[in-house]
């Protein structure tokens, strides 16, 4: 069910990628970008997909923290943090 949620959020993610920037470069060219650096609205949008891009590729990582119960939890954010075993024993 992970992988389904993880593929569609891919899609989704790269299609909007697609819409925002690769559109406006396949109808105006190279001139589509040349005020990138003047144009917030740009910027916000790149670093909203940047940053769900990171998170999307984070989640496969800690998905067995964010399904598990919670001395699972624990268990894991031990190995995670590189608590050693004999500090809670």
């Amino acid at each position: 069910m992970l992988l389904i949620a993880l593929s569609t959020a891919g899609l989704l993610l790269a299609f909007s990628a697609f819409a925002a920037f690769g559109l406006p470069w396949l109808v105006m060219g190279n001139r589509a970008f040349e005020e990138f650096s003047e144009r917030r609205d740009q910027q916000m949008m790149a670093g909203m997909l940047a940053t769900a891009a990171i998170a999307l590729a984070c989640l496969p990582l800690l998905h067995s923290a964010l399904i598990s119960a919670a001395p699972q939890m624990q268990v894991f954010a031990d190995t995670v943090l590189g608590v050693p075993e004999r500090f809670w024993s």
